[in-house]
């Protein structure tokens, strides 16, 4: 089961499962994001917490984690609509299954029901063939992160993004010339 939770009610867990999922790479297991992030977690059949994932909303928040990021300085986010910004998801080593997956999906049904425009979030090499798999795209040049100690590993994170509503734009007109024959395919 995937539910919203309060972060000072399960700070606990929370810093628990991130503390096994990312070990030693977190510069801070709790952040300034924390407070103002909504957070979810993903239950077992017994009532324990396997996973968990917080959200930031350009809405609610001056400037969300990736546009804090000082590796990060030429990164655009889109200028339409609301903005979810995805980070801290983990879940336990010893869980089965594919708990990282489904608080994906939860979090694109969130998303969805609040009317976001995108999602956005930052990702490792490792993990990017299977964001793209599931319809995220790069929209940024890789950078070394200042909430991870990606400059002491030389890990990279990559600046990623989910469009929930596609631009419609219309196609630009093709100019044409006085006495110009237009060939149509």
């Amino acid at each position: 089961m995937f539910q919203k939770i309060s972060f000072s009610d399960h700070q606990t867990d929370i810093v628990r499962l991130r503390r096994e999922a990312f070990t030693n790479s977190l510069v801070h297991e709790v952040d300034e994001f924390d407070s103002a992030a909504h957070h979810f977690a993903l239950f077992d059949a017994k009532q324990r917490m396997t996973g968990t994932i917080r959200v930031l909303r350009n809405d609610e928040v001056p400037k969300l984690e990736l546009q804090r990021e000082s590796g990060a300085r030429g990164l655009r986010l889109p200028q339409n609509g609301l903005i979810i910004e995805v980070s801290r998801g983990c879940a336990g080593k010893s869980i089965t299954g594919m708990p990282l997956i489904q608080m994906a999906w939860a979090i694109k049904d969130y998303a969805k029901q609040e009317k976001a425009q995108h999602i956005v979030s930052k990702t490792s090499p490792s993990l990017l063939p299977l964001y793209r798999t599931m319809g995220f795209r790069v929209f940024g040049q890789p950078f070394h992160s200042d909430w991870f100690y990606d400059r002491e590993t030389g890990d990279t994170s990559i600046p990623i993004i989910y469009d929930l509503v596609k631009p419609t734009r219309a196609a630009a007109p093709m100019p044409q010339f006085e006495g110009e024959e237009v060939l149509v395919w």
